[in-house]
């Protein structure tokens, strides 16, 4: 059976993963891709030259599909990822959610009286390696995790990703975002406390290059993370994805699970030295993501990891620090939704 899939975006992330991941998950089909951008537009119709290409939203929902991928610039989540929920089509919404809180209420809200299924874009909890570090973790092969230390560091161009209006926050959303899922797997709660710095903080025309915090999800229990982009360049040391998880009995150490193609490396050590990971074997985490949407549509409950509400509460972690890092103040609660409320007009 046919899985007919439209994507908007013709971005990097379309050209270099999605279109491959439909490519190769059986059934899975491109039939339309819209972005605003010709040229972008054409760069992708060379991966896929038999879908349609177009500029136009009413040709795009005119194609007949079965769900929609939003892989657009975080300020048009909202607009794209409801108007397919209100053709009755499934979605992924890349992460994070959306640009501000509040346009991920409103996402939610419309998924609430939705009838097709929804999911966030959380490519890295479809990686073998975190699954795993999550599953040695939860047989207590580390004993009880007391502390996580990670680094998410990457490059990008003075793009969307660097105006505040269109991406809401910079490196913390398109590169922190992944400590903090992994730590909310890795100790299966949502932290209480933040303290955090980063630069620039409050600046209306340029999002945060450079951030780090610590999160604490009990009076004991932390992750530290640090969080950058640099801009214009891609020297190979800008690429750094890797965490380590600290428990009473043993220590895991993950490298490279949360890039784009799936690949990674873990080792475990305990009382009687390293050991290496069992072997695993990479799957397409993008693949993966489809795979679930087509089996959510068919009748399976979306997993509550990657489901809208949990998206809506990683945002809100996301801008917790991002306010404790502007107030300068040490250290402060974080408040989720059904507590103090957030500013709406983030």
């Amino acid at each position: 059976m046919s899985y007919r899939v439209g994507i908007v975006g013709a971005g990097f992330l379309t050209r270099h993963s999605l279109i491959p991941a439909l490519r190769d998950m059986p059934g899975g089909c491109l039939v339309a891709v819209l972005d605003p951008d010709p040229q972008a537009l054409e760069m992708a119709r060379r991966e896929s030259p038999d879908t349609l290409f177009t500029t136009e939203e009413d040709a795009f929902f005119a194609v007949a599909m079965d769900a929609v991928h939003v892989a657009t610039p975080n300020h048009l989540h909202e607009r794209f990822a409801i108007g397919a929920l209100e053709r009755g089509l499934a979605i992924v919404v890349d992460k994070p959610l959306a640009h501000t809180v509040a346009s991920g209420r409103n996402i939610v809200a419309a998924a609430a009286t939705a009838t097709a299924p929804a999911i966030v874009g959380y490519m890295s909890k479809h990686n073998i390696y975190n699954r795993e570090a999550r599953r040695l973790v939860a047989s207590g092969a580390i004993g009880t995790p007391q502390a996580m230390v990670a680094a998410r560091l990457g490059w990008r161009k003075d793009d969307w990703r660097s105006r505040p209006a269109e991406s809401g926050l910079g490196c913390l959303a398109d590169l922190g975002i992944y400590p903090v899922l992994t730590a909310i797997d890795i100790f299966g709660a949502d932290p209480v406390r933040c303290q955090a710095a980063a630069w620039p903080v409050g600046d209306p025309t340029r999002t945060d290059l450079y951030a780090q915090a610590t999160l604490w999800f009990d009076d004991r229990r932390y992750l530290h993370f640090e969080t950058a982009a640099t801009f214009h360049e891609q020297p190979a040391s800008a690429e750094v994805a890797s965490y380590t998880v600290v428990g009473d009995a043993g220590i895991i150490q993950v490298t490279g699970a949360w890039q784009m193609d799936g690949t990674g490396a873990l080792q475990m050590c305990d009382a009687s030295g390293w050991h290496p990971a069992a072997r695993l074997v990479p799957t397409d985490p993008y693949r993966s993501q489809y795979e679930l949407l087509a089996r959510c549509a068919a009748g399976e409950p979306v997993p509550g990891e990657v489901g809208l509400e949990r998206g809506l509460r990683d945002l809100e972690i996301l801008y917790a620090i991002a306010d404790t890092a502007a107030a300068g103040a040490g250290a402060a609660a974080v408040r989720l939704s059904g507590g103090a409320p957030l500013a709406e007009a983030r």
